[in-house]
């Protein structure tokens, strides 16, 4: 099971670790402002609570920009369809009495602290920091429930991880006899603390689709069969029990999916997980490999076919890949990046966005308009003017020689955004979502 040892992974977190992840987690603080400006359009809002692996945590990562879960899998298969927004609060060894303080202080818009949803006395200080604020956030928490198209829950690894670590230590016959009696003592617990906390999400999230994941356990073979059956039957009992709450909810009218990860990993935890005792390797998180197939399993209920995007080659093209309402953008005219702009021909992006040009080649002057708006500029000027209001430019479109021809390149982000689309950047794919 996803057992968060949160003495030994949070010490090198982050640079994540204080407020960078309220919204889009590999977000940048323009894109976030973007993304609230664009509340008046239809989007697909996610939330993704819990612990670890809900924020998307991996050993060594140390900049929010790195962190690619499964819950940012599910904001780019989103953002393939359409406008999006993610609004990631995992929090670093959250327990789920902690989940029920956390949900406690959203319904009521009381900001916490870490150690107001459970003690953090043994955890390292920069888990606890990275706790503290998401705790300080549960007022944000209520109001993203409260939009929110589908709502992501990782929880209980930290539940039960005393129980697993003890049961690694010495695997005989009178510690498993232990580890099954104390597994069921905690695992009533778990569920009725779950079930509280599905309803709460359900009354704060009324709108949205609620999905729970099982755990998973990172333990291979190797670690021996015994052991190996013993937690494998402790996930297969934990999963039952969570498709049991699911029929009580849904006799209720909570409607709550489950994603069994615990299956798809058996027999895959080496690929799918970093633990590895061998190589003096006990850290429990998902690889990429193991966060992808926790997103297809949460991603299943809502679309048919999950979509796993290659990461751009950023030595090869320095300017990011660009998706343009889903779309993987294709031209002969290379896309450039200059002063952190991406630069396009003029023509691509018209052609991408479907937006009216019109081009004085006297002034050297583009205008875009599309629903209404209007964005002109001109190459070489420092400002463009959207509906007649200037705005100041990093960059100014310039030409570019493309073999033979000159052509106009111009700032892509400048244009869109002129135009009213949303601009998502994915830092770790190196890839650029652009929406009307």
């Amino acid at each position: 099971m996803s057992i968060h040892h949160g003495r030994r992974p949070a010490a090198i977190l982050l640079g994540i670790a204080i407020g960078v992840l309220p919204a889009a987690t590999a977000a940048s603080a323009a894109d976030t402002a973007q993304q609230t400006a664009a509340a008046a359009h239809d989007e697909f809002r996610i939330v993704a609570l819990g612990d670890s692996i809900s924020l998307g945590y991996e050993p060594g990562v140390t900049r929010a920009a790195d962190i690619y879960g499964y819950a940012d899998r599910l904001y780019v298969n989103a953002l393939l369809g359409g406008r999006a927004r993610l609004d990631n609060y995992g929090a670093l060894g959250l327990q789920s009495a902690g989940l029920t303080k956390l949900l406690e202080g959203a319904t009521t818009g009381t900001k916490l602290t870490a150690d107001e949803l459970q003690d953090y006395s043994a955890y390292a200080a920069d888990a606890k920091a990275q706790a503290d604020s998401v705790a300080a956030r549960a007022p944000e928490i209520r109001d993203s429930l409260a939009d929110a198209d589908l709502v992501t829950l990782s929880i209980g690894g930290n539940d039960f991880a005393a129980l697993v670590r003890g049961l690694t230590g010495e695997a005989n016959g009178d510690a498993l006899s232990a580890f099954e009696a104390a597994f069921d003592d905690k695992l009533n617990i778990y569920a009725e603390q779950l079930q509280a906390n599905l309803r709460t999400l359900h009354t704060l999230a009324p709108q949205a689709r609620i999905e729970v994941a099982d755990q998973y356990s990172p333990v291979s073979k190797i670690a021996g069969d015994t052991m190996y059956k013993a937690l494998n039957a402790a996930i297969d009992k934990l999963s039952a029990r969570l498709d049991d709450i699911q029929t009580k909810l849904a006799a209720e009218g909570v409607q709550v999916d489950v994603a069994h990860v615990g299956s798809v990993f058996r027999g895959q935890e080496v690929l799918y997980s970093h633990f590895s005792p061998l190589f003096g390797i006990i850290d429990i998180h998902p690889t990429q490999a193991g966060y992808e197939q926790i997103a297809r399993a949460f991603a299943a209920p809502i679309w048919p076919a999950y979509t796993e995007i290659a990461p751009s080659d950023k030595a090869a093209n320095p300017a990011p890949a660009v998706y343009i309402k889903g779309k993987l953008l294709a031209t002969a005219n290379k896309p450039q990046l200059k002063s952190n702009t991406t630069f396009l021909a003029l023509s691509d992006v018209a052609a991408a966005t479907g937006a009216e040009l019109k081009w004085d080649n006297k002034t050297k002057t583009a205008v875009f308009k599309q629903n209404g708006r209007e964005v002109k500029l001109t190459i070489g000027a420092k400002t463009i003017l959207v509906n007649g209001v200037a705005r100041t430019l990093n960059v100014p479109a310039y030409l570019q020689k493309v073999g033979k021809e000159n052509k106009t390149y111009v700032p892509l982000a400048a244009i869109t955004e002129g135009l009213d689309y949303q601009v998502a950047y994915q830092a770790k794919l190196h890839t650029a979502f652009i929406n009307s």
